[in-house]
């Protein structure tokens, strides 16, 4: 099988699971009475510190204890390379989760959306860890993380949007990024 199609298998094969298990999160967890801004501030720290610091640590210890101690010599192994690329890619995600987190925190009324959307969110990103690690076009399995940091970041700034002018604050935010990422899909689809 191609590894575009393994990808997609693995996305395909996710997105059920990471679905039902946010509606179960979401209402199994007890009811959260917080500050709204504080719960997200505390939800962030939480999924930085199991996601982000543990690529960082990763990294850091296979260069101290490796022949990759000196990054220009060439000795990177296989490992440290993915640990690296997933580190690249939960620090480019957690670019846009963790605002979208503190968006979502502060206008749904049940913070267990919150606490759902980051557990599933920091096992997405182990998920693509892991599944890296086992043959890159598996990393597929966790890129639901991905759409979560879309679709968090997204809501917030469309809610925000309605907040400011209702539905032509949302399009005036949320239009650009759309037809900017229609033109990128096809652009990019077609062979270079």
């Amino acid at each position: 099988m191609a590894p575009r199609a393994r990808i997609m298998l693995a996305v395909g094969l996710s997105l059920p699971p990471a679905g039902v298990l946010w509606v179960v999160l979401r209402h199994a967890l007890p009811p959260i009475h917080d500050d709204p801004m504080g719960f997200a501030l505390g939800c962030s720290g939480a999924v930085l510190l199991l996601t982000l610091a543990l690529g960082i640590e990763a990294v850091a210890h296979e260069r101290l204890f490796h022949a990759s101690i000196d990054p220009l010599a060439g000795a990177d192994s296989r490992r440290l390379v993915i640990n690296q690329r997933y580190l690249r890619n939960t620090l480019e995600q957690a670019a846009l989760f963790v605002p979208g987190l503190f968006l979502l925190a502060r206008h749904v009324g049940d913070l267990r959306v919150v606490a759902a959307t980051a557990i599933l969110w920091t096992l997405g990103r182990w998920a693509y860890w892991v599944g890296y690690h086992v043959d890159p076009a598996w990393r597929g399995f966790g890129i639901f993380s991905m759409g979560i940091s879309l679709v968090t970041l997204a809501y917030g700034v469309g809610t925000f949007g309605y907040a400011l002018a209702g539905w032509t604050g949302t399009a005036a935010l949320i239009g650009p990024f759309l037809v900017i990422e229609a033109y990128l899909f096809r652009t990019l689809r077609r062979p270079a």
